[in-house]
């Protein structure tokens, strides 16, 4: 089976990493980063928050900035991205692992709450990941996912990102759709998602729900529930 793109990341540049980074800083997506972070830090007081795919580390440190009780973990599967994420959180405890989460290393039953954002379309084996969040997640807690989805209000979806990059500068004005309806082209439909999650351990304890992220409505959340 040809790679989903993880193996391109995997083999992603110091500079290209860094020009990624440069994309994400814009207002609408650093907006994204922090209601995503609010959500998550509303659910736990305390305990450890594991980021899939933590990429440049702007979703942990925003965690960190509200709720500075949660330990936070990232992995990255980018040791470009790793380097990036612990700059960012040199100052914090976050602890920031080069792997990927099919094999994680983490102990049975370690984290209260496992997220990961926009980059699940890229798992080559979703299947066998979801599985690993399973074990590593503590019984009673849950996973959140947020996935952009290809069923999606294309029409909608065009003037939210519009408004979003209004007042950006001109490289990110062009460049960042591009990458987003890439983006869209690539990742799983909301059946497609059910038909992921059936056949694993988190069968019929998942909840799939559309929203909004910076106002664009092109997102699920995904809770992947751990029984007790």
């Amino acid at each position: 089976m040809s790679s989903r793109g993880q193996q391109d990341f995997a083999r992603l540049p110091s500079f290209a990493a860094r020009f990624y980074r440069s994309l994400t800083r814009a207002g609408g997506i650093e907006r994204q980063h922090r209601e995503i972070a609010q959500d998550l830090a509303s659910r736990i007081e305390s305990g450890k928050l594991l980021d899939v795919g933590c990429g440049p580390g702007q979703l942990l440190f925003e965690i960190g900035r509200i709720h500075p009780l949660i330990e936070l973990f990232g992995i990255d599967i980018s040791e470009a991205m790793v380097t990036l994420a612990r700059e960012r959180l040199d100052d914090t405890s976050a602890e920031i692992r080069h792997g990927e989460i099919a094999r994680s290393g983490y102990p049975d039953n370690f984290f209260d709450l496992v997220t990961c954002t926009g980059s699940f379309y890229l798992w080559d084996h979703p299947r066998k990941c979801i599985d690993e969040i399973f074990r590593i997640l503590r019984p009673g807690c849950a996973a959140l996912l947020f996935e952009s989805y290809r069923d999606c209000d294309r029409t909608a979806l065009g003037e939210a990102v519009r408004a979003n990059l209004s007042g950006e500068p001109l490289i990110r004005r062009l460049l960042a759709p591009r990458f987003f309806l890439k983006q869209l082209g690539m990742t799983y439909s909301t059946d497609e998602f059910v038909g992921i999650f059936e056949p694993t351990k988190f069968a019929r304890s998942y909840l799939i729900e559309r929203i909004r992220l910076a106002g664009v409505p092109a997102w699920l959340r995904i809770t992947l529930s751990k029984q007790a």
